[in-house]
């Protein structure tokens, strides 16, 4: 017997399917174009507080007398989304209606209302997971901004020398223009806070700054961290695919270090790239836009491996529009004790002093290493010095080894006189330009309010005249 009823209920398709739409918990009600209520489903009724055969040949109106249905009907627009507050013996219900037209052909010939929910619980339940949601996102998006946020500005490039203020301007400039630039120089002279600085500069501050070591990443791997890949592209791959760093920087500043390492392949799919703003991931027929600003640095003659055949002259032309050079230290000796006070300060030892025989050392070394170098030397000296002044002693033999040579020529302490100079002009021409405030001034110098004044006792500055003056004038 139970088979032949099952049989039986399938024999009558219409039989069948009001059975469907009457065990759903989302509410239908369908009308005609004269707003007569020509079906309604067991949800629907209980919404409205009435039998279904009351309900199925009565105006709409007369169950809901703000009804939308006249409207739908003649705009043949949908509304999505309406909320809608039932009152029943139960109590108030609240659900979401959206409403269609019903169509013969083109004419619309009435209206068909879907509410989504049954009850207000179900409508807290679903709001909560979407508020959960939502809140998960904004971390995520937080997380990812933290990421992809520049880590140096303008003001971490320290130098008030000829060399470093002609770089700095340079800068600005060529941020200013939305164009490829490649940075060129030795390693350790500061290329990626130069591409830190020229995102920061630029139109493009508030989008993503995204990096890439080329030559940090398995030449196998490097094509994929660029350009993403499709599930299943590869073996071993996620299987949900990956977004590359070319999407990732969208909308803001793509930085490749040392691109000259970069294999041929990769070579001509970042020339297409840059010249269609678009491309595909690995395994994926879909194209997709990108827009984005390319800074690349290397310190390779990319010229050099052009002849060599080891880098495309057409890419070469491609990312170069813009060339900049970052200077090495040796070339900006005269702001040595300038990095030198900040890199202490910096380092939490503010309260340290130089003796003057290791600071012509310092400025009288070669660097071949570059700032980086420094850095390390200074970290060392640190370590090991004794008390609260750094010696000669505390510093590698190589670099000692300078300061002996020049103490044999100068002990008149000129380069000591020249190094407070220097210093005394970077706070005032600081201090000027934030006004005369000290917090502020000791934040952009990267030091605490204490060692400022310390340093503004020491070489005699008066906030009456020389911050006001430079503030005027």
């Amino acid at each position: 017997m139970a088979k032949t009823a099952t049989a039986d209920i399938f024999r009558n398709p219409l039989g069948f399917m009001e059975r469907i739409l009457d065990t759903l918990t989302n509410g239908i009600l369908v009308t005609d174009e004269n707003c007569i209520v020509r079906f309604i489903n067991s949800a629907y009724a209980r919404y409205l507080g009435a039998p279904k055969e009351d309900i199925v040949g009565s105006l709409v109106t007369t169950f809901i007398p703000d009804t939308r249905a006249p409207h739908v009907i003649a705009t043949g627009k949908t509304e999505m989304g309406a909320l809608r507050t039932f009152k029943g013996e139960s109590g108030e219900r609240t659900i979401i209606v959206n409403r269609f037209p019903f169509r013969d052909g083109k004419r619309v010939v009435g209206m068909l209302s879907l509410a989504v929910f049954g009850s207000r619980e179900e409508y807290d339940a679903i709001t909560g997971q979407i508020e959960a949601l939502d809140k998960r996102i904004v971390q995520c998006t937080r997380r990812m901004r933290s990421a992809l946020a520049p880590r140096y500005s303008l003001k971490s490039i320290i130098g008030r020398g000829q060399v470093m203020t002609a770089f700095r301007e340079n800068l600005i400039s060529y941020a200013r223009m939305d164009l490829p630039v490649l940075l060129t120089g030795a390693t350790g002279s500061g290329k990626e806070l130069a591409a830190n600085a020229i995102h920061c500069e630029s139109d493009r501050r508030d989008g993503p700054f995204v990096g890439l070591n080329c030559a940090s990443v398995p030449k196998d791997l490097l094509e994929s961290e660029l350009f993403g890949y499709a599930a299943g592209a590869f073996s071993g791959a996620h299987r949900n695919g990956k977004i590359g760093l070319i999407e990732l920087a969208d909308g803001g500043t793509l930085f490749l270090d040392e691109i000259g390492d970069a294999p041929a392949e990769v070579q001509a799919k970042l020339l297409r790239v840059l010249e269609e703003k678009t491309l595909y991931r690995l395994g994926s027929t879909q194209m997709r836009t990108c827009d984005f600003r390319l800074v690349s640095a290397t310190n390779l003659d990319l010229r050099k491996l052009m002849t060599e055949g080891a880098f495309r002259q057409d890419l070469f032309y491609r990312i170069s529009v813009l060339t900049l050079q970052t200077p090495s230290l040796h070339e900006c000796r005269e702001d040595i004790p300038l990095l030198v006070t900040t890199m202490m300060e910096r380092l939490g030892k503010g309260n340290l002093t130089i003796c003057e025989r290791a600071m012509e050392a310092l400025v009288a070394y070669s660097w071949p290493g570059n700032v980086r170098e420094l850095r390390n030397v200074m970290s060392r000296a640190i370590g090991l010095c004794d008390g609260d002044r750094i010696e000669l002693r505390d510093l590698p033999r190589e670099v000692a080894a300078e300061g002996r040579r020049a103490g044999g020529d100068s002990g008149d302490g000129t380069l000591h006189a020249s190094m407070a100079v220097s210093e005394t002009q970077f706070l005032l021409e600081t201090l000027q330009e934030e006004g005369g405030n000290v917090s502020r001034a000791a934040r952009r110098l990267g030091i605490s309010r204490t060692a400022l004044y310390s340093k503004i006792n020491k070489y005699g500055l008066r906030r009456d005249t020389d911050f006001r003056r430079g503030a005027d004038g």
